[in-house]
């Protein structure tokens, strides 16, 4: 059995590009081009869920259950760097860089995305699909003094395994 051991904080790596002006190869963790990287991020989950429907039957004491579609979803916390959130405002290439996160999810715009979960190296794994952004809801306190946001990517269709 091999552990994943993402402590050195390059091995974890989303990154991102609008479906409108970019396509998966972008996002590709070693050959993608004007993806952007989601730095700081604190940790993520991969969901992929099957639903499920249970009925019983008279002859059985207990309930049955079938699968459906997969209820797929990205979620992480991140560090909110100013450029990542709120765009750089420059990026002609990557419509997510131009107007950051927050832009993106208030313009419910698409995105083709990867996580590489063992870093960009050759044999490595990573997963990629399309989704659109949600769930920002960066907080700041007194004790926690730089701003932290959850984020979610409600992913639009299947998830892609891949090996590097």
């Amino acid at each position: 059995m091999a552990v994943m051991n993402v402590t050195d904080g390059s091995k974890v790596v989303l990154t991102v590009i609008d479906v409108a002006g970019g396509s998966l190869a972008n996002v590709h963790p070693s050959t993608g081009t004007n993806g952007l990287v989601i730095p700081t991020i604190q940790d993520v989950t991969l969901n992929a869920t099957p639903g499920t429907v249970r009925y019983s039957t008279l002859d059985s004491s207990a309930s049955s259950a079938f699968t459906t579609v997969n209820e797929n979803s990205l979620s992480l916390n991140l560090l909110v760097d100013d450029d990542v959130f709120f765009g750089d405002g420059s990026n002609a290439d990557n419509n997510v860089a131009n107007v950051g996160l927050l832009g993106a999810s208030i313009n419910k715009s698409e995105v083709f995305f990867s996580l590489t979960f063992e870093g960009t190296g050759s044999g490595a794994n990573y997963v990629t699909g399309r989704g659109f952004i949600g769930g920002l809801a960066p907080s700041s306190s007194i004790d926690q003094a730089v701003f932290i946001s959850p984020a979610e990517l409600i992913i639009n269709g299947e998830i892609t395994k891949s090996v590097i």
